[in-house]
């Protein structure tokens, strides 16, 4: 299905001639012509043959757009206008067409707060609007049909974890605090629209893209990531602004594994086929690689540090007493997802992930790490700042075994949870959870995960001395605290684009801004006055830079707001005759005039525990380059 969605200052039709040989009735509800002059979205719509595959999920998917498009303008007025010329591969059968229109447009109606209008379906028909001309004026939506979206993948060597994910029959639920668990179909989602698109998405298991991420404007306005086209398709440059972005969330979930007691490491970047563990292993993870080739010989690039991690494991001689024993790695990792999946940060091909595996007795110490990992990756989550969807993900045998158990966990969360049981295990884990960012693509990205493995230290022959001197097999944990960094700062920007749609200025959390304070001096007479300034934050490990440049007060504060900042200091006579700073907080809002010390207080109240560093760029804006110039 194809929509074209345009916020006009009115609209209207006249019908000329029959399209089709048996166009719909008109009547006193589908109009011959129609005219107003109203603020109204109108919403040209193409039906395509695949859409009659999975209709009803289609036109669930479709209405969420158009919730979204009417929210982010503020528009309550409908129009749904037929428009074969929008469709890509086969025109649906005019009768299908005009089912999935009426189906469309009676649910629409069932949303009370709209005004809908409808022009006849197969007709040749005269029309006129006048687009408004904004930001969010004009958008276009493909929906996939799930058949049509395997159809569309590229041709991959697939591995056999990944064809058994393809035949392994799963039911999808929601449970509730309460412990209900209820068809996801069924269930009434009420206000949670971003639970229920991301239900959606889980559900239909469409990955593709159709339009470039709306996060990928603002990393290049902020100066954090570009392209990179020398490069493969999914590799990025980190800038300097983003280095500090993403330094600071790789050194946070470090002092996170840390002081859980993990043991930190590096291994290899490449591994040979050859290996039998990894053999076996490449067999039953649902990943595709990237080789290299050294000599006659292939090797690829790891995609997690579960190798270099599980083969240290399997060399080292280890005693209960030494469990859970804990490993951490910061990987650089390498995915060669299909080409049409990819999309700015949330979904690439090398990325770099922080990776915990623990080892444990059984399966009461292997729940009892789940629920402390768990609760870590919870707070992690919160520290970012970001809102998520959660997933748990298990065979149906363990469900019934743990469900108290494990409504316990999801009461930390205060909402619904997404549940997926599978009729068998056809991976390596039993049990597995992810928090989920939702994007303003209708997408989903998985953030913080935690797996119970079942199979690996068998494979990699992972032993422990038991208690009456025997060797035994441990059960594995597999956690990302986090989630990738790239995919962590995807989703702080996808968050900061639903509360510009809320009428919020948008911001990242202050201990993660790339610099928390931007100095202005009226003029280059205030300049030493600032610099002081800066020296004494930076005293308290504060980020600040100074705009020397010669503009004027207004294009320095524009400069200023572009990327962020979320305090801009203002130096003039007054700051330096009764020694305190006009300060405009960007999060209140507001503007004070207030000794430099409030201000620092305010920096530290809302940095506390966070990990600091230093500015990586010029302290002086005259000498910083720009590096990204299509914002």
């Amino acid at each position: 299905m194809q929509l074209l969605l345009i916020h006009s200052d009115g609209f209207s039709w006249k019908v000329n001639d029959k399209a089709v040989s048996s166009p719909e009735t008109l009547t006193d509800n589908i109009l011959r012509e129609y005219s107003t002059e109203n603020s109204v979205m109108v919403i040209f719509i193409g039906v395509e043959k695949s859409d009659s595959d999975n209709t009803s999920q289609l036109i669930d998917m479709a209405i969420l757009e158009i919730q979204q498009a009417l929210q982010d303008v503020k528009e309550n007025n409908i129009i749904l206008y037929p428009w074969v010329h929008l469709v890509k591969t086969t025109p649906a059968k005019p009768n299908d067409a005009l089912r999935v229109l009426q189906t469309l447009h009676k649910q629409l109606n069932n949303k009370s707060d709209f005004h809908i209008v409808r022009a006849p379906f197969g007709y040749y028909k005269g029309f006129s609007l006048q687009c408004k001309g904004h930001a969010l004026a004009e958008r276009s939506k493909e929906i996939f049909s799930e058949k049509r979206y395997e159809k569309s993948k590229e041709t991959v060597e697939v591995t056999t974890a990944i064809a058994a994910e393809d035949k392994v029959k799963s039911q999808f639920y929601i449970l509730t605090q309460a412990g209900n668990v209820i068809p996801y179909d069924t269930f009434d989602y009420g206000e949670l629209t971003d639970f229920q698109i991301f239900v959606y998405y889980e559900t239909a298991k469409d990955r593709a893209v159709s339009s470039p991420p709306k996060h990928v404007a603002f990393m290049k306005q902020l100066e954090l990531i570009d392209y990179e086209e020398g490069s493969d398709a999914g590799n990025f440059r980190i800038l300097p602004r983003g280095y500090i972005v993403k330094h600071l969330i790789e050194n946070h979930v470090l002092e996170m594994a840390i002081r859980y007691g993990a043991m930190v490491v590096e291994t290899p970047l490449m591994y040979s086929y050859e290996h039998p563990s990894l053999k076996k292993y490449l067999e039953r993870f649902p990943a595709r690689q990237y080789i290299v080739k050294s000599g006659d010989k292939d090797y690829f690039l790891r995609f997690s540090a579960c190798f270099g991690q599980f083969l240290t494991l399997s060399d080292a001689t280890i005693s209960y007493r030494q469990l859970p024993l804990k490993m951490f790695e910061m990987t650089n990792s390498f995915r060669r997802e299909q080409r049409g999946e990819l999309a700015g940060i949330r979904r690439l091909r090398a990325f770099t992930m922080p990776d915990l595996h623990t080892a444990a007795i059984d399966m009461p110490m292997a729940k009892k790490e789940f629920e402390a990992q768990f609760k870590l990756a919870l707070q992690y989550m919160r520290d970012i700042e970001v809102s998520f969807e959660t997933a748990f993900r298990m065979t149906t045998d363990f469900f019934e075994e743990n469900k108290d158990w494990l409504i316990s966990l999801i009461n930390n969360l205060e909402k619904p949870i997404l549940l997926e049981l599978f009729n068998t295990r056809y991976a390596y884990f039993i049990l597995k959870f992810e928090f989920n960012i939702v994007d303003g693509q209708r997408k989903a990205g998985a953030l913080s995960t935690v797996q119970i493995d079942v199979e690996n230290s068998e494979r990699f022959d992972i032993k422990y001395i038991n208690i009456l001197g025997q060797e035994v097999h441990p059960l594995l944990l597999h956690c990302s605290l986090s989630g990738s960094t790239e995919r962590v700062i995807y989703g702080i920007l996808e968050e900061q684009i639903k509360q510009i749609q809320k009428g919020f200025k948008p911001q990242l959390p202050l201990w993660l801004s790339p610099a928390q304070v931007r100095i202005l001096p009226l003029t280059e007479v205030f300049l030493p006055y600032s610099i002081e300034v800066a020296e004494e934050l930076e005293r308290k490990s504060i980020r600040v830079e100074i705009d020397d440049r010669d503009l004027s007060l207004a294009k320095k504060i524009r400069a200023a707001e572009k990327l962020w900042t979320p305090l801009i200091f203002v130096i003039g006579e007054n700051e330096v005759n009764q020694e305190k700073i006009s300060v405009r907080y960007r999060k209140e809002n507001t503007q004070e005039f207030q000794p430099l010390k409030e201000v620092i207080k305010y920096i530290e109240k809302h940095t506390t525990d966070m990990p600091s560093f230093n500015l990586v760029i010029p302290k002086f804006v005259s000498q910083q380059p720009i590096f990204t110039r299509e914002v």
